[in-house]
């Protein structure tokens, strides 16, 4: 039997996501052979979907994505999943006002893709079906505990499919009867962790001519919640979980840390209902407390064969191992896994196929979750492989790789090719570091190039003059006292970084002399700033005007003069004594009337408006509106303009055309908020500065959310998160066309989201771009159409 097990973690199944930072993916994971499931609900604008990975020849890669579509994001897609032989079974309990389903889909092994054919629904409202499940050859088990029922069908996914419902006539209303379901191809164990005042109960069915009878229920005195969970080993023996133990109980078994007034937590002991010559009995398999608080609905992680049991315990990082001995009938503690430092929430969900043991780190990969897999003779070994589902975060790649029919590598593309990657480890991050950030710098002298690149705990500095092997020169931590946030921004004047970071308490701006990376020994070196601005304690974003020697620090807070979240004004001239000059804010319009702007380009303008030619103006994204301003007297800066647009979410990030003739912004949410069909770019008309105008709205067929964008000749280039790079030819400049693209992030559907591609550095003499992705790391790239 080609059996697979579910994975679920209870923070994947209830995280939410805050603006600008990564999530989850995914609640439910089976493997089996050398295939890795995992299922993906439909969750803030993302559709539902499978991802399918594969262990080939150089290791574990993403071998597709299947969307499945008519999902809402309440349905709870993939809760539970079983698969076995060609047929996968994923549950989707809340569907339909909670009446629920079961998909079925057919996996094709040569080409590692998924094929829906058959879509259960239940006759009852608010049965809750696909809650548990289990699938065993043709014979499908579904738990629908809301009506207190299991559906059982044999022959499922073919023309000669039977149903049969199971119910009990002691189940009463609350006894969760189908919360767990489990089949060793004869019997069919049905869990109702909530019979009895929570003392619960296992029932076990036997087929007969008529269909199947109630043959035993097996029960525990107290509230232990028997039957949370079930797992068939073999023929009359199923492995159960009793995580409810009493208050005296925990008491008297000198629980450590015990207290009477804290109830809430799950302790319990690991259990085998067994067939004998008895009848049905109850064993022991792990008699000391097991902390079953982070389960997901108090579902243990566990897995199990016919002698060995496997038991997650995330709160120790570890996973525990049990042996049976099949003369004695005693289970005893064997090995036991930890998980690594990278490994974060190491044990929350556990798999088990043939001699391979998948254990899920709910938090690992920078934030999206990963797998490690172990692979041994009767498990005696150690670690053979480290599965992530974010699949290229942990190895780094040096090395042009073609772009070659959409894939370099595993990563999607279209007319752009890798020349390498540096996953955050490699860029002095530390675990749960994500990226932001980037920006460059050549060195005038030498003509060396470098990415600047921001991490939620400092600032990166990699040579990538040879852009096919870069390397790390160095590091700047954020500053002494200041806290890890997810928002840090650069740029550059003078041959010095600017860098400000918001949610981080009194960063401040801190100046680095970027000389210092010509003749560094040893590298990496550990940097500090030549100098901090406290004028200001976070902010959100900077912005520098090359042409004057001026900063417009943006967004600010818990400052002496935050500008009111406007324009923080700085001279720059000296960068080793940044100046306060003044503010730009305006009240009356923006945000809350606070005077908030989120971001900015401050240009001395040349474009056709004669009345401003020669003035230093700043383009800014002001959250609601677009707003223009002369800065040109920073002790009396003047609003011009103020122009809205329909659908407006989060008016976010902009750049001039060239010409100065049209500014092209994007809104960071209207994708997520459905206001758009796809990823729009609004290209604003700014020929006449004080009145202007929405000139197209770019829609692309993708729907990612949009971030930062930058422009450069007759290209645009967008970091749109969870679609990666998009360059877009704006030769004619209402009428943008796709022309490349990179996506870092194939293992998430392109969809509205925060995740992927943070933002991206095109301005490199040379032609090389390079581009953040905030869990993975960096990438340098090369458009298919610049001269290597």
């Amino acid at each position: 039997m080609n059996r697979l097990f579910v994975l679920c973690s209870f923070w994947l199944c209830t995280s939410v996501m805050a603006q600008e930072t990564s999530r989850h993916l995914g609640e439910g994971y089976v493997f089996v052979e050398n295939v890795v499931v995992a299922g993906q609900p439909a969750i803030d604008g993302l559709p539902a979907a499978l991802q399918i990975f594969a262990d080939g020849p150089n290791g574990w890669y993403l071998a597709g994505t299947h969307v499945v579509t008519d999902i809402s994001e309440n349905d709870r897609f993939a809760a539970a999943m079983d698969m076995d032989d060609e047929l996968l079974a994923v549950g989707a309990p809340l569907q339909s006002d909670s009446t629920g389903a079961v998909y079925l889909f057919r996996h094709d092994e040569d080409s590692n893709t998924f094929e829906l054919v058959e879509h259960l629904v239940a006759d009852t409202p608010g049965s809750r079906l696909g809650s548990a499940l289990d699938l065993q050859g043709d014979l499908l088990v579904a738990g629908m505990p809301g009506i207190n029922g299991v559906l059982v069908v044999k022959n499922v996914g073919s023309s000669e499919a039977s149903q049969t419902t199971l119910t009990s006539s002691d189940a009463q209303d609350g006894d969760y009867f189908g919360a767990s379901v489990a089949t060793d191809g004869e019997h069919v164990y049905v869990g109702a962790p909530r019979r009895n005042d929570d003392a619960g109960g296992v029932y076990v069915f036997a087929p007969g001519e008529s269909g199947y009878t109630q043959e035993a229920l097996v029960e525990l005195r107290d509230e232990k919640t028997l039957g949370r969970n079930l797992i068939a080993i073999d023929s009359g023996r199923v492995i159960t979980s009793a995580p409810g133990l009493s208050i005296q109980e925990r008491q008297a078994a000198g629980e450590p840390d015990f207290n009477s007034r804290r109830d809430n937590r799950s302790t319990g002991p690991i259990l085998e209902v067994a067939r004998t010559t008895d009848g049905w009995v109850v064993r022991t398999v792990v008699d000391d407390l097991v902390d079953f608080t982070l389960a997901r609905m108090g579902r243990i992680p566990m897995a199990a064969t016919a002698d060995r049991v496997f038991v997650g315990k995330p709160e120790s990082q570890s996973v525990q191992s049990y042996v049976h001995d099949a003369e004695s009938r005693i289970w005893s503690k064997s090995r036991t896994y930890y998980g690594t430092d990278r490994d974060v929430g190491f044990g929350m969900s556990i798999a088990r196929h043939g001699d391979r043991l998948a254990v899920l780190a709910f938090d690992a990969a920078h934030g999206l979750g990963g797998i490690v897999i172990y692979f041994a003779s009767k498990f005696r070994s150690g670690r053979e492989d480290h599965l992530r589902l974010v699949e290229n975060s942990g190895s780094a790649h040096y090395g042009r790789v073609e772009c070659t029919d959409g894939a370099a590598l595993h990563f999607g593309c279209g007319n752009v090719d890798m020349l390498a990657f540096m996953p955050i480890d490699a860029l002095a991050g530390r675990r749960r570091t994500t990226l932001n950030d980037i920006w460059g710098w050549t060195d005038p002298l030498t003509g060396s190039e470098y990415a600047l690149v921001g991490r939620t705990d400092g600032t990166a500095f990699v040579n990538i003059t040879s852009p096919a092997s870069p390397t790390l020169v160095g590091d700047l931590p954020l500053t002494d006292g200041a806290n890890s946030g997810p928002w840090r921004d650069i740029k550059v004047y003078d041959n010095h970084a600017f860098i400000v970071a918001d949610g981080s308490g009194n960063h401040g701006m801190q100046v680095f002399d970027l000389t210092q990376l010509r003749d560094v020994s040893g590298p990496p070196a550990k940097f500090s700033p030549l100098t901090t601005y406290h004028e200001i304690g976070s902010a959100h974003n900077i912005a520098i005007n090359e042409a004057t020697g001026i900063a417009f620090i943006i967004g600010s807070s818990g400052s002496r003069n935050t500008c009111g979240g406007g324009l923080h004004i700085v001279n720059i001239q000296d960068p080793t004594e940044p100046q306060f000059a003044g503010c730009f804010v305006d009240t009356d319009w923006s945000q809350r009337r606070s005077g908030y702007t989120h971001d900015a380009q401050c240009v001395i303008y040349n474009g056709p408006d004669t009345e401003h030619q020669g003035k230093e103006i700043c383009f800014s994204a002001n959250v609601s509106m677009l707003s223009i301003a002369d800065v040109t007297d920073k002790d009396s800066t003047v609003a011009l303009s103020r122009a809205a647009y329909p659908g407006v979410r989060y008016a976010h990030q902009g750049w001039l055309a060239d010409d100065h003739v049209h500014f092209y912004m994007n809104d960071e949410i209207d994708e997520m908020g459905r206001e758009v069909e796809g990823t729009r770019t609004l290209i604003w008309d700014v020929s006449d500065l004080d009145d202007p105008q929405l000139a197209h709205e770019y829609i692309s067929d993708n729907t990612a959310s949009d971030h930062n964008l930058y422009i450069h000749g007759d290209y645009m280039y967008q970091s749109n998160y969870a679609s990666g790079l998009r360059i877009v030819d704006i030769s004619d400049p209402v009428n943008p066309v796709e022309v490349g693209f990179f996506d870092p992030i194939t293992v998430i559907p392109d969809g509205p989201g925060f995740f992927g591609s943070w933002s991206n550095y095109p301005y490199f003499e040379s032609g090389t771009i390079v581009i953040t992705s905030m869990g993975e790391g960096l990438f340098v790239l090369k458009k298919r159409d610049v001269d290597t």
